[in-house]
This record gives structure tokens, sequence and C-alpha cells, in this order.
């Protein structure tokens, strides 16, 4: 078997170019071990290079034109692609929030995806926020520190919306406030393995939670959007509820990227 490796995009790495690079040489390693031919390039070799003859093909690039371009290759070739284009589009923010509306059981904090025109901002979400909302980019995750921005009241939010429109962002997500312990998570799947941890160990309450319920929002999460290797964020609140924040294609998988590289390489 042959294996095509594409690493991400670096603007779309912030602070995390090493570990996002690292894991995906660390499992086409694994797969090296298992006997599979393997080749790894960069987004803008992969954008001039001919891929015909891979019968896999593991990518982390989120760009729309080479999503479009893999999901020509998936459609017109035998190739495998994991996680897909279309997955890899579902984890956009906006089309990651309509899938969890539509899948019962999820629970993830109130939400309303808004236009960055100053019109249609003249008034707060229908749902209360006292502690405050999170203003989120409503295209890719975050690329830098003001992509995801803490709004205590809804005066703060024009100033926030008008630095996205001047980025030419054109959707927002305004997201109540949810009180609790930060989680990491990261999983392979669905149900081949899955892990977390504290996003500051330092900090967290450690309030009490079952690790199978945090699983089983994370994998519904997952299988959302169609991603079979996913991290993401989820919040444990005082009154034991778990909301999952956000899910994602492909991270880093930084503290764990030795477990993780054999069970994604096992997937795979």
């Amino acid at each position: 078997m042959k294996a095509l490796g594409i690493y991400r995009e670096v603007q779309n790495s912030p602070n995390r170019e090493s570990d996002d690079a690292l894991v995906l040489k660390a499992v086409m390693d694994q797969l090296s071990i298992l006997k599979t031919e393997t080749t790894l390039m960069t987004p803008e070799d992969f954008d001039h290079v001919d891929v015909a003859g891979y019968d896999l093909i593991v990518p982390m690039c989120e760009t729309y034109p080479r999503l479009m371009r893999l999901k020509k290759i998936e459609e017109e070739t035998a190739a495998v692609v994991v996680n897909p284009p279309d997955s890899v589009l579902g984890c956009y923010r906006t089309r990651m929030l309509d899938s969890f509306a539509r899948t019962p059981g999820l629970c993830y904090p109130p939400t309303e995806v808004r236009r960055t025109t100053a019109g249609t901002n003249l008034h707060p979400p229908s749902f209360e926020a006292e502690s405050g909302w999170w203003i989120k980019r409503g295209d890719v995750h975050n690329t830098t520190t003001y992509d995801v921005v803490f709004a205590r009241n809804w005066k703060e939010v024009d100033a926030i919306r008008r630095e996205f429109e001047s980025r030419e962002i054109k959707d927002m997500a305004v997201q109540r406030h949810t009180d609790g312990d930060l989680i990491k998570f990261y999983g392979v799947g669905p149900g081949q393995w899955f892990t977390w941890f504290y996003h500051d160990p330092s900090t967290a309450r450690r309030l009490p939670f079952e690790i199978e319920d945090l699983a089983a929002q994370a994998e519904m999460a997952a299988a959302a959007v169609k991603v079979e290797i996913f991290g993401g964020d989820a919040i444990v609140t005082p009154e034991e509820k778990i909301f999952v924040i956000d899910i994602n294609s492909w991270p880093s998988f930084a503290r764990v990227r030795t477990e993780a590289s054999v069970q994604i390489a096992r997937r795979l």
C-alpha cells in the first residue's frame, strides 16, 4: 500500500506548527512499520505534484482549494482520504454548529450565528448570558489569538465584529459563556480510542463527571461532522453537565503523540 501525508498550512497551526508536523510524521512512521510505502509533502508541494497512484491520503491541510482538489481525487480514484474533505469542511464553525443542532442528545452551549455586518448585531441573542459571550470567527478554527474573543457585555461585541469584518470574515458565532472546567479531548474512531486532560490543570476545579459521558458526547460531535481522527474542547459544569464547545479534524495530539500515532495508524 502507498500512503501520502500532507502537512497542515503554517497559518492554520498557530503555535502548533511543529506539533502538527510531528504527529503526522509519527503516523507515517507507524504506517511504515506496517509495511506501507509512505510519502510526506507540504501543502504547497501538493498544489503542483501529481498524486496519482496512492491508496491512502492523510491530509492535515484545511484551505478550501486544497480540500476541493482532494475531493476531486477522492471522487475520481480509489484512494481513501482520512479525514475526507467534506468532513474537514464540516468542522468549519458555522457548518459544525448546524450539524450539532441536528444531532439529538449532543449538548453544546446556546449559540447564534451572525453576519459580521453592523445592522445584524444591534441586539444581543435571545438567550441570556449573565457571565458574557464568546465571539468566534465563523469559518476555520483559531488562526490567531483574535479569532475567539470574550465579551463581558454586548457593548464590547461591536469592536470584535468590526475587527472580524476588517479581515473579511463574514460570519461569527455568539456563544454563551459556560462556567466550569475546560477539557481537551482526542479520539480515533468511532469507538477505537479516547483520551482527555484539563486545559489548565493548575486552575481546574476537578468537578466530578463520568468519563463515559464525556467520551459519548465527544463521539456524537465527531459523528455529527463525520471525522474519524478528531480532537475538541468541552466544559464540565458544577452541575456535572458536559457541553461540547468545538470539534476539530486532525488536532496536534501533542501530549499523547506516541500513543495517538499508533492508534491512528491502526485506524488507517
